[in-house]
């Protein structure tokens, strides 16, 4: 063709594209599009639906080779070098079609690329720049082509810092290049830069790249003096080296001076070292810095240890101190900063803090200031009237410093005594009398001052209490039965002053000491015992007594009373107890055989008769228990009895008396219920044989069994019913409560047992008349034939017979033969039967192919040598059965009996043995066994000319190559509840049936694994298991091993075993013991101490933190252990909080601990015992004490003013103990004789007795109470600027009760409660304390409210750190968040939520603080596309406890929106092809997802409509067969994705 010609067709081809007949042009061209690498070979078809046309061909500028088969025609060419290669198909149809002349051209995109590009700089080959000047690196592109689809990517280290593309439309290959700018600074230093090509040729190319060599540079620097400023603060013992650097490349040398002399800037600076420095740097210039050098230190404090000064004078308390920068001295009382006053009053007394501090540190001494002052006016004394005989307390309370000391004025008596104890005087008045009134005058002095204060004491009468004790206090005696005694004695103590004592039994005086009950008629004794003592008169005290009686019959009485009751009815039972005292003593215990009927004691009818007016429980009655049940089946012949019990306390019969009824037997009448496990719905009988059908019911009374149907029955039996045919049958059963039925289908089916067996024999009729044919050929062929095996030609005596090809070199007379053969249990499809003259191993392996190609796969053949097969094979193989290893050895001995067998031989892959005659065992030796499908076979020629064989199985087995387990977590530790999957793999391991795997945890196998593998040779495989990790797991080694199972027939095989694991499970703690706990301790503390257990188990392991009443936070001196420990000195009750946090969580712990009320029955019984001793002395001295001191039987035998003997007026008189109490104390110790005698002076008993009474009387007043101060509530939590109240109560009289704030303070001195309230709490250091001064010691004590002010934060906000913008896919980003102006910061809780699921937590219980704070916390996140939109937000949380608000406060930032870019993703990534039906619409679906959102472009080889080259989805019904490109591209990334549109004709 010429080139006229060829310009003409395109012409003609462009104008018929442009008039719109090519949209009909019926060429197709494959493909449509191609790109070629410049010298490969390429091929294009052409194609067309036209049946007759004049012409098709091809139009290229590049040598042509075309084929042409049919309607295709294909162009061809073995290497492509033309860069303006154009290649077009164009068909001339016939005259008069309907189509017109056209043509296609194809897309061709030749392209080469190079294997390496270069790299380099302005810099020079070094790569040496100096800092902050502009380099630019050149990227090298040798011989590319096309230039336009060329990218080139500029890498700083693994990071994109540039993208370079060309917009050339050359299409013949250029050297390019790309240049980037690039300004260094010291942090580059060493980084190295490369640059990487990359060509994109669509869908259809390949996606090409290369890198260069990596370019490191070097950025020269410096030098560079870094100071933090010319003046320089520098603490004492730091370095100017340490404060002062020098950067630079190369390293500059440095030079420090001070006052011209060079000095070494590593050595520590003491204070004398301050001054003018000047530091020098050279390197690739000079640089010189004058620094002025100023030494800090912390301060120097001296201050006196204490100082004393008088009340309102004037103070000289000087301390000394020194430092830099100059300290500042303040003082400090109460942890509370104070300023000292010119003026000393009492108030400034006590002990201060003074402390020196500047910005380095700060020092502390103690002080303490005392202030001298007179006594205070005397309170608390006041003007009493008291009863006659009572103790009567007067106190004199002053304050002063030093202490005053008091001195009493007053009319002495001898049951006076006096006592000082905690700065107040005590004045004791025992066994108050009329002597006792008057004037009491207490004076308090002290060096500065004394004061005075006088009151009067009136009495009233009083009664004194019973002094005598009965044994026993309680007594139980049985009626008519053994007699027993009361004894009556009084008190050891009132013994001496016992006047009269009796029995008074219903009026009737016994003067006995013991008194004897009448247990024959003594149901409603009231006995008291009498006596009379001095000074107190006639008292008397009753005896407790119980006589009892046991019953005399117990009985239950039903009702109704009716022999048998329905099933559901009401049952009353009575149990009736005659003649039983006391009633009230009695309980009733009900059974049902052996066991209970009623779970525990049932109430009692006190009395039989409710109208009984009369009914006394102390007196013999009758009385009775009732229940009421309802009967069902299981009370049926049940025995119902009930037990009477006395319970008359630990002082009566043990154990205690019972007496038990006769049973009464229950008959439950029931409906019946059919036994359906006997009588299933569906029957199936077989024809012609019969079945029993039974039917079973049970009921009371006892059900009739009747049979209902309409089929024939052989015969029927009481509940037994023969059936032979189809139906339904209906069972019933009656009784005379219900009626109820159950109908059984039988199915009659057919027995097809003899059709089978008449099968079968004719089956075996037809076989033996095929094994006899076959018999008679065999007998005819070679019996009359004289055959021999040895010798396959005939014998001489039969020379004349023809042998009709027997002389050939393989002689036999062959029979070929389908007939099924069962080896092993198996049918083969085809067997071949001959027999063979000369076992030459040549053909017999010919023989086994044949046969085995007629064969089922799987199934090998079976090669019978010269017999026909016997049915019956008498032959032994040892072993049996063979295991063997691959590669190893084994052998088999097959046997038979000698009697029957000509010969014998080994059919096998390994170790075959030829057929051997005369022998009846032969062993089969198998060298390296490798063959894994090894089947032999034993056969034998038996001597009734029949042959057999037996078949032996062998398994060859080969162990796992290895064994391995990877690392269940490799990413890290696991996580409580998250789901792992476990997998173990086994390598090269056969066979695999027999495969176990075994899963281990520790010590136990928690998964077994087998395998259904029918491969016999080596394959690998794998056992998974999926665990859920929980904290038991953690700690525990995991590892699976793998064992071949041949047993009990095979060898017993070694397992494999994996490397184990050790995992580590991440849990939140738990505690050891119950969430909450409540303690109490005693009034005065618990001497043992007490423990508060937080002990929690989790990992990681946890920390903990402790929230406890203000009053003990600065003595603890560890808040981060597990356990608190509260010393009897530390025990203040409040709420104790306690939180263990780990990673995973957090847990919190309340203990509540409550003082316990005090118990002051011992101090009672003490007090009343020395009340009653001193009633009973002063009694005695007033009886036998004179006057002077003498003591006297016969108090009116003496004479004033004649003692009996000379010497001193008593034996230990004095001005503190009168005589008369001397004289008393000693009558105590030693009675009076007969005789009359004075008191010895030398006689020391006495004193050391009444020395003994003092210091007791002293002790009991010493010991007091506890601090009895109750807050309610113990614990407030209040919100900043809201309103508080709490009340302070004492459990015991007070003094003065009141509250010491330094706001709201409040007090009183009548009251025992009083209340501390603000309006608008918004001190944050305020800490109330309740102070109490009370009469009794403890004088005072304290009590300070656990009080906690807290505020929500102003504003809670999130940000990204160092980032802004949108977030990269898989880059690990971090976010702050921000919590302003919150308190008390330890109870703040931050968590992180990523829209509703909480990610992470953080607490700050470490911080201490309880004053607002700013705070922050930071989350690490590592975004995914997934996370595109998501919201993070941070809450803060307070959790102030059961006392704060519930739910606990929280305030949540502005939710923070991520934007996460990531790359294209097509929904339907794969390629798509469409048919086209001409006419219909057709949509290319190209829609992906990307942020920032992908932009769309279309390439085809047709031109597409206006504006739908940029739409995600192309829809036409216009569209043309062919390939169409889609790519979609963000700034990320682009990805392409093509559509293939076919042609498909209508109709079809």
């Amino acid at each position: 063709m010429t080139r006229s010609a060829s310009f003409v067709r395109l012409f003609v081809g462009f104008a018929l594209i442009a008039t719109g007949v090519h949209a009909s042009c019926p060429i197709e061209l494959s493909p449509a599009s191609v790109v070629v690498r410049y010298g490969d070979p390429l091929s294009i078809n052409c194609s067309t639906t036209v049946a007759q046309y004049e012409k098709m061909d091809w139009e290229a500028t590049e040598k042509e080779k075309t084929e042409s088969k049919g309607n295709l025609l294909t162009w061809a060419v073995e290497r492509l070098t033309s860069w303006d290669i154009s290649v077009a198909c164009y068909l001339t149809p016939l005259q008069g079609s309907e189509h017109e002349q056209c043509d296609k051209a194809t897309r061709i995109i030749l392209y080469t690329f190079p294997e390496e590009i270069g790299i380099s700089s302005n810099g020079g080959y070094n790569g040496r720049m100096k800092e902050k000047e502009e380099n630019k690196f050149t990227c090298h592109i040798h011989h590319v082509a096309p230039v336009q689809n060329l990218t080139v990517r500029w890498y700083k280290e693994d990071m994109l810092i540039h993208t370079d593309t060309f917009g050339n439309p050359i299409k013949t290959p250029v050297n390019q290049t790309s240049v980037y700018s690039f300004t260094p600074t010291r942090q580059d230093d060493g980084v190295p830069f490369r640059c990487e090509a990359h060509m994109d040729l669509g869908p259809e190319g390949p996606h090409l790249n290369v890198s260069s060599q990596e370019y490191n540079i070097t950025v020269l620097f410096g030098p560079d003096i870094k100071c933090p400023g010319n003046n320089l603060n520098i603490i004492e013992g730091e370095t100017l080296a340490s404060h002062c650097s020098v950067e630079g490349n190369p390293p500059p040398n440095v030079q420090w001076t001070k006052d011209g002399h060079e000095i070494d800037p590593h050595k520590p600076l003491r204070r004398e070292n301050a001054g003018q420095y000047v530091i020098e740097a050279e390197g690739t210039f000079v640089d010189k810095r004058n620094l002025q050098v100023a030494v800090l230190y912390g301060p120097e404090l001296e201050c006196p240890n204490s100082y004393t000064a008088r009340e309102y004078t004037l103070h000289n308390l000087t301390c000394i101190v020194e430092g830099y920068p100059e300290p500042e001295i303040t003082w400090h009382r109460d942890g509370e900063e104070v300023e000292l006053p010119e003026i000393l009053t009492r108030r400034v007394a006590g002990q201060y803090l003074v402390r020196a501090s500047n910005n380095q540190s700060s020092v502390n001494l103690t002080v303490e200031i005392t202030i001298e002052y007179p006594p205070s006016q005397i309170v608390e004394l006041e003007d009493s009237e008291v009863e006659v005989g009572s103790d009567v307390w007067l106190k004199c309370s002053s304050t002063g410093n030093p202490r005053p000391k008091y001195v009493w004025n007053y009319n002495r008596g001898a049951n006076v005594m006096e006592a000082n104890e905690d700065g107040v005087s005590l004045l004791f008045i025992r066994n108050v009398t009329v002597y006792n009134t008057g004037s009491y005058t207490c004076h308090a002095s002290n060096e500065r001052g004394n004061v005075s204060k006088t009151a009067r004491v009136t009495m009233k009468g009083a009664t004194p209490g019973c002094p005598i004790i009965i044994t026993p206090d309680r007594m139980v005696a049985r009626y008519q039965g053994t007699v027993q005694a009361a004894t009556c004695k009084p008190t050891s103590i009132s013994a001496a002053y016992l006047e009269e004592r009796y029995w008074d039994v219903d009026g009737i005086k016994i003067y006995n000491e013991s008194w004897h009950v009448n247990t024959n008629n003594g149901w409603n004794l009231k006995p008291y015992c009498t006596g009379k003592f001095q000074g107190i008169g006639t008292c008397k005290i009753p005896l407790d007594i119980t006589l009892y009686k046991i019953p005399d019959d117990v009985f239950i009485h039903p009702d109704p009373h009716s022999s048998s009751l329905a099933e559901g009815e009401k049952l009353q039972l009575h149990c009736h107890i005659t003649q039983v005292a006391p009633a009230q003593k009695v309980a009733v215990r009900w059974y049902q055989g052996n066991e209970s009927l009623i779970q525990g004691w049932t109430p009692l009818d006190v009395c039989l008769y409710k109208n009984d007016t009369n009914c006394d429980t102390r007196s013999p009655m009758n009385v009775l228990s009732t229940i009421i049940i309802a009967v069902d089946r299981k009370h049926n012949g049940a025995e119902i009895r009930c037990e009477a019990q006395m319970d008359l306390g630990p002082e009566g019969p043990q154990p205690p008396p019972k007496m038990t009824s006769s049973p009464l037997n229950i008959t439950v009448r029931y409906k019946p219920t059919i036994n359906q496990s006997k009588l299933p719905k569906t029957v199936p009988v077989f024809r012609g044989y019969d079945e029993e059908l039974v039917c079973e019911a049970d009921g009371q009374p006892p059900p009739i069994i009747q049979w209902l149907y309409t089929s024939k029955v052989s015969n029927v039996s009481g509940g037994k019913l023969i059936v032979s045919e189809a139906g339904f049958y209906n069972c019933t059963a009656t009784n005379d409560v219900d009626s109820v039925f159950y109908v059984v289908e039988v199915i009659l089916e057919e027995d097809y047992l003899p059709l089978i067996a008449g099968f079968v024999a004719v089956i075996v009729v037809a076989i033996s008349i095929i094994f006899v044919f076959i018999y008679s050929i065999y007998y005819k062929n070679t019996k009359m034939r004289r055959y021999s095996l040895k010798n396959p030609k005939p014998s001489p005596h039969s020379g004349n017979v023809a042998h009709n090809g027997w002389d050939m070199q393989f002689p036999m007379t062959k029979l070929w033969k389908k007939y099924p053969c069962a080896t092993g249990g198996r049918t083969l499809g085809t067997t071949l039967l001959g027999w063979v003259h000369k076992p030459n191993d040549a053909l017999r392996a010919y023989m086994v192919k044949a046969a085995a190609s007629t064969l089922q796969p799987g199934l090998r053949p079976s090669v019978f040598q010269g017999k026909p097969v016997s049915a019956n094979c008498d032959a032994e193989l040892s072993p049996p059965r063979v295991v063997v290893r691959y590669g190893d050895v084994f052998s088999v001995n097959c046997s038979s009996s000698p009697n029957l067998t000509e010969g014998m031989g080994w059919e096998s892959s390994h170790g075959g043995i030829a057929l051997t005659d005369g022998i009846s065992f032969l062993t089969l030796q198998a060298d390296s066994v490798t063959d894994w499908n090894i089947a032999p076979q034993c056969f034998f020629n038996l001597n009734d000319g029949t042959q057999c064989s037996k078949d032996l199985p062998v398994t060859v087995y080969k162990t796992p190559d290895s064994v391995s387990m990877p690392h269940p977590s490799p990413m890290g530790p696991m996580v409580e509840g998250r789901e792992y999957l476990l997998q173990c793999d086994i390598a090269d391991v056969a066979p695999a049936g027999n495969l176990s795997v075994r899963w281990h945890k520790g010590n136990k196998i928690f998964y077994d694994q087998t395998f259904s593998e029918s491969s016999r040779s080596p394959v690998n495989k794998s056992s998974t298991f999926k665990l859920i990790a929980h904290r038991d797991d953690n700690g525990t080694q995991i590892w699976c091993e793998a064992i071949l199972n041949f047993l009990p027939i095979g060898p017993n095989l070694p397992t494999r075993r994996s490397e184990s694991h050790e995992l580590i499970v991440q849990y939140p703690p738990a505690f050891d013991t119950p969430e909450n706990e409540t303690l109490e301790v005693g009034a005065s503390g618990s001497s043992s101490g007490m423990i508060l257990d937080c002990t929690a188990k989790a990992n990681p392991l946890p920390v903990y933190s402790w929230h406890v009443p203000k009053a003990i936070q600065e003595k603890m001196e560890n808040h981060n252990e597990n356990r608190l420990n509260l010393t009897r000195f530390f025990q203040f009750p409040g709420t104790y909080t306690c939180t263990a946090s780990n990673s995973r969580g957090r847990r919190t712990k309340y203990f509540t601990v409550m003082q316990a009320p005090g118990d002051r029955t011992t101090f009672a019984a003490i007090l009343g015992g020395l009340g009653f001793l001193g009633v009973a002395l002063i009694v005695a001295g007033v009886i036998f004490v004179t006057p002077d001191g003498t003591f006297a039987l016969n108090k009116g035998s003496y004479l004033r003013g004649q003692p009996t003997s000379s010497g001193p007026t008593g034996p230990f008189c004095s001005d503190i103990v009168p005589c008369r109490v001397a004289k008393l104390v000693q009558v105590g110790i030693f009675p009076p004789s007969p005789l009359d005698r004075r008191l010895s002076a030398e006689n020391n008993m006495g004193n050391n007795f009444l020395r003994w009474i003092l210091t007791f009387y002293m002790f009991y007043s010493a010991s007091g109470e506890g601090c009895s101060l109750i807050l309610k509530p113990s614990r407030v939590v209040v919100g900043f600027g809201e309103s508080v109240s709490v009340t302070c109560e004492a459990t015991r009289p007070v003094r003065v009760l009141g509250w010491e704030s330094a706001i709201s303070a409040a007090h009183t001195q009548q009251d025992l409660s009083v209340q501390w309230k603000v309006d608008s709490l918004i001190d944050w250091i305020e800490e109330p304390i309740c102070y109490g001064v009370f009469f009794t010691a403890p004088r005072q004590c304290e009590e300070k409210l656990n009080l906690v002010l807290y505020k929500t934060p102003d504003s809670v906000s999130i940000r990204p750190v160092n980032h802004t913008g949108p977030m990269m896919e898989g880059k690990e980003y971090q976010l702050l968040c921000e919590v302003q102006n919150i308190a008390p910061v330890q109870y703040l809780t931050l968590r992180w939520y990523r829209g509703q699921t909480e990610v992470y937590n953080h607490s700050f219980s470490d911080l201490t603080s309880s004053s607002p704070v700013q705070v922050s916390s930071i989350l690490v996140v590592t975004p995914t596309k997934a996370e595109n939109g998501a919201q993070y937000r941070c809450v803060a949380e307070l959790e102030l406890g059961p006392e704060g608000p519930q739910p606990p406060p929280t305030v949540s930032s502005e939710p923070l929106n991520a934007s996460v870019y990531f790359p294209p993703m097509f929904l339907s990534p794969e390629s798509e092809t469409l048919d086209l039906t001409v006419g219909a619409e057709i949509s290319l679906n190209c829609t992906a997802t990307g942020n920032p959102t992908p932009v769309y472009s279309w390439q085809s080889s047709h031109p597409l409509q206006e504006g739908m080259e940029d739409e995600a989805v192309l829809t036409s019904s216009s569209l043309l067969p062919g390939t169409y490109t889609c790519t979609a591209s963000n700034t990320l990334e682009k990805k392409s994705k093509q559509f293939t549109v076919k042609a498909k004709t209508k109709g079809v």
